[in-house]
């Protein structure tokens, strides 16, 4: 008993201490700055893409305030992908924005690139949720899909068709071999710019098993997975997607 009577007392203590360092008064007290939102992922138009990621403060003041942002090193990418505005606090409000600007031209088609940011702890606070980490990628203008479906052991059985929002067949492959064990069947189709449905057969019923083997279907564009799916799913499975929509 005397053992957790020491903690709790240790415990208070600590506590104390602690609040004496903060004082909660949105007028007088310790200003606290945060990132409202911390992790973002987009894709950058070819006219470029700008982001306001919203900033809270703990405190009101009577005119506006600025604080400091700077660009930290685990950054991946060139300076000229990016540029940053600053974060104004209007007079008598909780809130403002940091502006990020994501250039298009200077951009690599397939490539990922990760911008971190910290927001500086002002001079008269601390600063929490302060950094923000916006991952983004050139937009990508796509129309030559590759359509790859791994068979199960009954590849015959198996056939698919990609048709238009008018229902016409527009691509199709299959039957495909029976091979022990399955086959991987690749076929590249070039689609006009719109939606799509892409339609998988078993003429068994049974799908894309044969008791010991999965099969799988997958459509790519580029670095994009459009759509996959696969397995026991019966006599037929579709599924819609669109092509730079």
């Amino acid at each position: 008993m005397k053992k957790y009577i020491l903690i709790i007392a240790v415990l208070f203590a600590f506590a104390s201490c602690e609040e004496e360092n903060i004082v909660f008064d949105n007028e007088n007290g310790q200003t606290g700055v945060s990132f409202a939102t911390t992790e973002y992922n987009v894709s950058v138009p070819t006219e470029g893409l700008d982001i306001d990621v919203p900033v809270n403060v703990t405190t009101v003041a009577t005119a506006d305030r600025t604080f400091s942002v700077s660009v930290d090193d685990t950054t991946v990418g060139d300076a000229g992908n990016y540029a940053l505005g600053s974060v104004t606090i209007p007079a008598g409000e909780y809130s403002g924005v940091l502006n990020v600007s994501l250039n298009f031209d200077p951009l690599t088609e397939g490539e990922v690139y990760t911008l971190v940011v910290n927001l500086d702890a002002p001079a008269d606070g601390v600063a929490f949720s302060e950094q923000v980490e916006i991952e983004y990628f050139k937009e990508i203008i796509c129309n030559d899909i590759i359509v790859t479906v791994v068979t199960d052991t009954y590849g015959g059985e198996t056939t698919w068709e990609i048709t238009d929002a008018d229902g016409t067949v527009v691509a199709s492959d299959g039957p495909f071999a029976n091979v022990t064990g399955g086959d991987t069947y690749t076929q590249e189709v070039f689609l006009e710019d719109g939606c799509y449905t892409f339609t998988i057969f078993d003429s068994y019923g049974d799908g894309q098993v044969d008791g010991t083997v999965t099969g799988n279907y997958t459509i790519t564009c580029s670095i994009l997975n459009v759509l996959e799916g696969g397995g026991a799913f019966g006599a037929s499975e579709a599924k819609e997607f669109c092509i730079n929509q």
